[in-house]
């Protein structure tokens, strides 16, 4: 793997793993879950930015100012990979160690009937669904697929043919 995917996608994963953990250390306890989740959608979207910015990097600095589609979408896929890959582990860690707390957060804001609404979904989910593998791959599967978006958008926004002669 060349040296400015890892750098771009380690990039991406450490800006997403902080931001991670900067939510569930000052903004959960003390707002409400909806603003720890936009937090979290907004750490995800500046995390992921890596994705056009690596494309647009191979673009510029590697390859003399041309990225075709396909390139464009190899580069993308591979820094997405690996930050998928990142956040698969970040999220089985993180159930480890506070998926009890975790759980007992989701449901901070909920009263009356929301709150046994929420229960009732929650008991109906299998065994499975509150392991760390399964957070993890709910994880991945998160990240790859919006940095797949990202990635489709960059290669078609950032795609060039090259100087006309």
């Amino acid at each position: 793997m060349k040296p400015f995917i890892i750098k771009h996608a380690i990039a991406g994963s450490v800006v997403l793993i902080i931001l991670a953990l900067l939510n569930w250390v000052l903004i959960a306890p003390y707002y409400t879950v909806k603003t720890s989740q936009a937090f979290g959608w907004l750490g995800i979207t500046l995390a992921l930015l890596c994705v056009p910015m690596g494309i647009k990097h191979y673009r510029d600095k590697i390859n003399d100012g041309v990225v075709t589609f396909a390139k464009g979408l190899e580069v993308g896929l591979l820094i997405t990979l690996v930050v998928a890959v990142f956040m698969f582990f970040y999220g089985m860690l993180f159930f480890v160690f506070e998926g009890e707390k975790f759980q007992v957060w989701q449901l901070k804001d909920l009263q009356g009937e929301e709150l046994e609404a929420m229960k009732a979904q929650l008991a109906a989910l299998p065994e499975y669904a509150f392991t760390p593998w399964f957070q993890g791959v709910i994880m991945f599967g998160m990240i790859f697929f919006i940095g797949l978006a990202l990635t489709l958008l960059g290669a078609i926004i950032l795609r060039s043919r090259g100087p006309v002669i």
